[in-house]
C-alpha cells in the first residue's frame, strides 16, 4: 500500500499515525469514508445554492444573466461562464444545462466585494433567509469551497476541525432554505463517522 499510494501521499497520515504504517492506512481509509459522507452533504449545499441564486436572480434580472452578452459579470466570470457554455454543448444549451456546469467557485464568487452593487443589492439578497451579512457568507462558503476541493483531489482532511466544518454546512445550507439544511441534516453520514474516527 505504501508504494501504491506513494510515500508522499501517505506521509501526512504516518505522521498523524506516529510513523505506524497499519495505523496510517486506516486513517487513509478512515479520511476517504469521512471525505464521502462530507461530499454528499456539500453536494446538497451546492445544488440548493446555485438554484436558488440563479431563481433569484433570474427573477429580478432575467434568464439573460448567464450569457456572454450579460454586463452584470466582471471578466473572470465570463471566462468561467464561456468554459461552462462550451460544456454545456454550446449557445443552444438549455439554461439548466449551462447552471449545471458552473463550479461552486462561480457560485461563491457571486457573493465578492464585486458583485455587491451589481448583483447582490438588487437581487442575490434576496436568495437567503434573514438577514443574511454578504462579506461572511463569502467567507463561510469560501470554507466549504475549499473543502470541496480537498475532498476532490483525493487531499488529506483529518486534520481538519470537521464538525466545524459540518456547522458551517448546515448554516450556509440553513441561509438558502431551513429546508435544505434539514434534508442534510437527515441524510448526512458526517456525524456518525465522526463518531467513528481511527
Amino acid at each position: 500500500m505504501l508504494d501504491l499510494l506513494s510515500p508522499p501521499r501517505l506521509a501526512p497520515y504516518l505522521a498523524a499515525s506516529h510513523g505506524d504504517i497499519d495505523a496510517a492506512v486506516t486513517m487513509y481509509d478512515w479520511n476517504s469514508s469521512i471525505s464521502a459522507a462530507f461530499f454528499e452533504s456539500i453536494h446538497y449545499l451546492e445544488v440548493g445554492l446555485r438554484n436558488a441564486i440563479d431563481a433569484t436572480v433570474t427573477h429580478h434580472i432575467g434568464a439573460g444573466w448567464l450569457s456572454s452578452e450579460c454586463g452584470l459579470l466582471t471578466p473572470n466570470s465570463r471566462k468561467v461562464l464561456a468554459l461552462a457554455l462550451r460544456y454545456a454543448g454550446g449557445v443552444h444549451a438549455g439554461h439548466g444545462k449551462i447552471v449545471a456546469e458552473l463550479p461552486l467557485g462561480f457560485w461563491w464568487s457571486l457573493l465578492a466585494d464585486d458583485y455587491n452593487r451589481r448583483l447582490w443589492q438588487p437581487a442575490l439578497r434576496h436568495a437567503f433567509e434573514g438577514s443574511t451579512r454578504r462579506r461572511l457568507l463569502h467567507a463561510d462558503l469560501d470554507e466549504v469551497r475549499r473543502l470541496r476541493n480537498r475532498i476532490a483531489h483525493h487531499e488529506p482532511v483529518h486534520h481538519r476541525d470537521l464538525p466545524g466544518d459540518y456547522r458551517r454546512i448546515l448554516d450556509v445550507s440553513r441561509r438558502v432554505s431551513p429546508v435544505l439544511s434539514e434534508h442534510i441534516e437527515a441524510t448526512t453520514r458526517v456525524l456518525h463517522i465522526l463518531a467513528n474516527r481511527p
